[in-house]
This record gives C-alpha cells, structure tokens and sequence, in this order.
C-alpha cells in the first residue's frame, strides 16, 4: 500500500485497533523435534489489540532448511497477507507452524525479513535461559528477571 492510498483498510473500518511492534532485548530460542529451530538476539515482538504478545523472528536466524512453503495463506486488514510453511524434523511434522508477511501493509513494513511461529506447535521456547510456556512475556506488563548466560547491565534513569 502506497502512502498516497491513505490508512489500511482495517484502521479505516476499526480505528480504535492497534498493532505495534519493538525489538525485543531478550535472546529467543525455541527447539522443534530436538533441534533448535531459531536463536536469535534480534526478535521483534508485536502487540496488537485483542491477541497476546508475538515474537517475530529474523528470517537470518531461523533454520530454512526445515521450513516448507504451503499453499495455505490468511489476510489480516492491519498487516496483510500471511503466507504459510510447515516445519519438519526427522519423523516431526507441524503443517502451517509458520506464517510470514512477504509484502506486509506500509504499517508493518518492518516484519518483511520476520516469521512468526505458532507457540503450541512448538517442542520448546527459552527467553535467555530460561523455559517459557503459552506466549511471549510482555515488558510492558511486568519485569521479569531471567536467568542468562549473556552478560547483564542494568540501568537506571536510561
């Protein structure tokens, strides 16, 4: 969508909706038929109203190889067209585990490179070193204190 066509179609019908997205500080990984699948530094995590928090996961950083395009698809008014692959290890399968915006709205531009996986479909999910279970923990909800094997700094005021 240019800029020139105005909002997406889903802001003009729901302009109280919202959908937005920030890198995650965290180092995410997440495991598929005893494989890491994905470990990454540089995880987006989106928000949008009525839906739990979602980690969008560098294309760089997600092991392709086990990954197979499918003919299944989805459109989202605020973020466009999904399209689909199913994910394989050994004798593992999950068909349409993950989904990915190719040519996202304007809105979303910055999920291009992203896939996002279906949390249940997973084997595993680990924020830093530690397991995580249902979905992303939110920032903006609470502060967590996680165990890690990367170096920490805090800080206060900045």
């Amino acid at each position: 969508m240019s800029e020139t066509a105005g909002p997406a179609p889903g802001y003009t019908a729901r302009p109280e909706h919202f959908v937005e997205f920030e890198p995650s500080p965290k180092r995410i990984r997440l495991m598929f038929g005893g494989e890491t699948i994905v470990d990454t530094t540089d995880a987006l995590v989106l928000y949008e109203r009525g839906h739990v928090p979602v980690y969008y996961l560098p294309r760089k950083d997600v092991a392709m190889a086990r990954l197979t395009a499918t003919d299944h698809s989805t459109h989202c008014p605020f973020k466009g067209d999904a399209s689909y692959f199913t994910i394989s290890v050994g004798s593992k399968t999950a068909e349409n585990a993950v989904w990915r915006y190719e040519l996202p709205f304007d809105e979303c531009a910055g999920l291009k490179d992203y896939l996002a996986f279906y949390w249940s479909k997973m084997d595993q999910w680990f924020e830093e070193d530690e397991e995580v279970f249902v979905h992303a923990r939110s920032p903006k909800v609470r502060v967590d204190i996680l165990d890690s094997s990367r170096p920490v700094q805090g800080e206060l005021g900045g």
